[in-house]
């Protein structure tokens, strides 16, 4: 039994009304929730980023859907693992199920959801349009304007997945495989390892990155297409955020990708066409070299793309351009 599904994530911030606008800018709905706030993709009835008053940027907690039946064998395996304690609800996020932190200190939610479709749980209720393409002797769109307008509505239909630090890459690659019952997709060398629920998922929910301290990277939001990744990171550049990284293709999940810098320091990914893997035993986990592994083409990242800003203790307003 494992977890079936990526549910929500949990940050503590400084400025409750600057991170959320910062959602809600990016294409998120927000509302108010007691001294928090919660937001959620357009039409989704599904928590997917919970905001908790905190003195610096943390990591709050990670939250996953599991069936019954999974529900007690990942307490069974909590209860019995080396490192992992569980713990009561917290006040400030009070989700149903159980909570416990694992050696690294990170906290961690595991609940009954409702039984998750092919994708892990994620799917949106209405699919996008279909994005048609004309290339040499594949002409699938005819008599029709291939661009979109300039002013159509980027609306994010799901959280993808979510990265984050560790301090021990191996040891947090070990939790999440033998608790919670998650499946190594990829991995390069001792930087970063991709992992996924079994059954029928993206490439990945869940990536760790090698640090000296545990903190929160970035979520990622899938749109329909790579026009509106770019519509929608233009439009926040626009808006006065920074850009973090885009516009580019990944090597290991193949997603077209575009980053934007929250105000706390963390980032926000529109992604779209990322790699699915139906039948875990067609698919065959690697480790791949560094310098093939991070993206396949777009501008050289930043040098701050990889830093980890947990503990930022003030918001950076946007500038609108």
């Amino acid at each position: 039994m494992t977890v079936r599904h990526f549910h929500h994530f949990a940050l503590g911030v400084p400025d409750i009304e600057a991170q959320k606008t910062f959602y809600e800018d990016f294409g998120l709905v927000g509302r108010v929730d007691g001294n928090g706030a919660v937001l959620r993709c357009v039409g989704r009835d599904q928590d997917q980023v919970v905001l908790t008053e905190s003195k610096e940027r943390t990591l709050h907690h990670l939250s996953f859907g599991a069936t019954s039946e999974g529900l007690a064998q990942v307490k069974q395996r909590a209860e019995a693992y080396p490192g992992v304690r569980l713990v009561d609800i917290p006040k400030a996020t009070p989700y149903d199920g159980i909570w416990f932190t694992d050696a690294d200190g990170m906290l961690y939610n595991v609940h009954v959801g409702a039984a998750a479709p092919s994708n892990g749980g994620l799917m949106p209720q209405q699919p996008g349009l279909p994005f048609r393409t004309n290339g040499p002797g594949h002409y699938t769109r005819q008599n029709q304007k291939g661009s979109i307008e300039a002013d159509a509505q980027v609306v994010p239909h799901r959280l993808g997945h979510l990265i984050h630090f560790t301090p021990d890459l191996e040891a947090k690659l070990a939790f999440y495989r033998n608790v919670l019952g998650l499946v190594m997709s990829d991995r390069s060398e001792h930087l970063i390892a991709f992992l996924r629920p079994p059954g029928g998922s993206d490439h990945h929910v869940i990536a760790i990155i090698q640090d000296e301290k545990v903190g929160f990277h970035h979520a990622s939001f899938e749109v329909d297409d790579i026009d509106r990744i770019g519509l929608g990171g233009q439009a926040m550049i626009r808006k006065g955020y920074r850009n973090g990284w885009g516009v580019g293709r990944h090597a290991l999940g193949s997603n077209f990708f575009w980053y934007i810098r929250d105000p706390h320091g963390g980032l926000a990914e529109y992604f779209c066409d990322i790699d699915y893997i139906a039948d875990d035993a067609a698919w065959e986990a690697k480790n791949w070299p560094l310098d093939v592994s991070f993206y396949v083409w777009g501008p050289e990242p930043p040098p701050e793309f990889a830093q980890n800003f947990e503990g930022v203790t003030k918001a950076v307003k946007p500038v609108p351009r």
